[in-house]
């Protein structure tokens, strides 16, 4: 078995910053108008939009991370002066231990939490990054079954109240071990699977124009195939309805929502990551030196700060401004807000310091 990691390219590449800084506004817009419209009444333009990147942007987000994770290991195979794969994998343990903390502690604030999933993902990572292809997209295509086992197995809704979006239980020793790995609003199986997606396509060689053109055509493949399927089996399911399977399960089986993540929706995500990442990849190398890039790939470098700041500061802040229950155009202006604040500080930030403040915390710990 081929335990190597080929290096490819030892510069860093703006493409995934962009498509990272795109990433988080995605969250950002998301989770500013789930916030601060919460018992209002729904709009077509903002249905779409939700529907659009609830999910989606968060995927991109994860598969990102593992694209990071490979890029990493790279410099331990192929470039001067960096830690043996030893120190590596320590280091990534490290960043995951961490990562696991943070997430606990913005559990008590935030149930969409994803820094548990980084850190338990990130504690598994030295058994994979650098085993062969295969084996890590075995390991991915794992964690998207185990899910749909347990899916199967458990009910999957037993601690929600769908109708509020709140979990029941949470604090417990089997709500808690649940939530980070089955049931959550973002949860170990299978979301594990698209970072260790990520950590295979780091491993392609991104500086050529080939790859994210095949990244940009097989996830529009992804895209429009999982949509037709979908679209396809509800009609199916749900005109008339199936005896044994009422509107909302077959909703639940075969539609595209994030919750519960099954094959449909993750097939979809994934052509939505590979058709952002690609394009921006594209997009970055062509325009490199464009001021709308420059500050992009600033404001991706710091996507860790900014996914923590649009959490404590952002919707912490319209949480104690009473900004809820609000219209739906008056919360997506305040997430593009948000977004070009953090686009400016990013830009002003980057030209004194090397890495943002969580991302200058996770280097330290990975040098302890």
């Amino acid at each position: 078995m081929n335990h190597t990691v080929t290096p490819t390219r030892s510069i860093r590449l703006d493409g995934p910053d962009v498509a990272r800084a795109l990433a988080i506004l995605g969250m950002m817009v998301v989770h500013f108008m789930l916030v601060m419209t919460d018992g209002m009444p729904p709009e077509r333009w903002s249905d779409f939009l939700l529907a659009l990147l609830d999910g989606r942007a968060a995927a991109t987000f994860v598969i990102l991370a593992g694209m990071g994770v490979t890029f990493m290991a790279r410099k331990a195979d192929g470039t001067a002066g960096a830690p043996d794969r030893n120190t590596m994998a320590a280091i990534l343990r490290r960043r995951g231990l961490l990562l696991l903390m943070l997430g606990f502690l913005n559990l008590t604030i935030w149930e969409g939490d994803i820094l548990r999933v980084y850190g338990v993902s990130l504690l598994l990572a030295p058994w994979l990054v650098w085993r062969c292809s295969r084996a890590v997209l075995l390991a991915a295509l794992g964690f998207v079954l185990t899910f749909g086992v347990l899916f199967f197995a458990l009910d999957y809704g037993r601690n929600w109240d769908w109708n509020t979006m709140t979990y029941h239980g949470l604090w417990t020793v089997s709500g808690l071990w649940r939530n980070l790995f089955f049931d959550g609003f973002r949860s170990v199986f299978p979301w594990t699977g698209l970072l260790l997606l990520g950590i295979w396509l780091g491993r392609l060689d991104w500086s050529t124009e080939a790859v994210p053109r095949r990244s940009m055509l097989w996830g529009a493949v992804l895209l429009v195939s999982s949509a037709v399927v979908s679209k396809l089996l509800l009609h199916w399911f749900g005109t008339p309805p199936q005896p044994g399977v009422d509107r909302e399960e077959a909703t639940a089986l075969f539609g595209l929502q994030s919750m519960p993540p099954l094959p449909l929706f993750l097939l979809n995500a994934t052509g939505f990551a590979l058709v952002v990442i690609g394009a921006c990849t594209l997009v970055a190398r062509r325009w490199r030196d464009r001021w709308p890039v420059r500050a992009l790939v600033a404001t991706g470098r710091m996507a860790f700060t900014w996914y923590v700041a649009h959490i404590l500061l952002g919707l912490g802040g319209v949480i104690v401004l009473g900004w809820t229950r609000t219209s739906h155009l008056r919360a997506l202006l305040t997430a593009l807000a948000f977004f070009s604040l953090a686009v400016v500080v990013s830009i002003a930030w980057r030209r004194r310091f090397a890495n943002g403040p969580m991302e200058y915390v996770l280097r330290r710990v990975g040098q302890w």
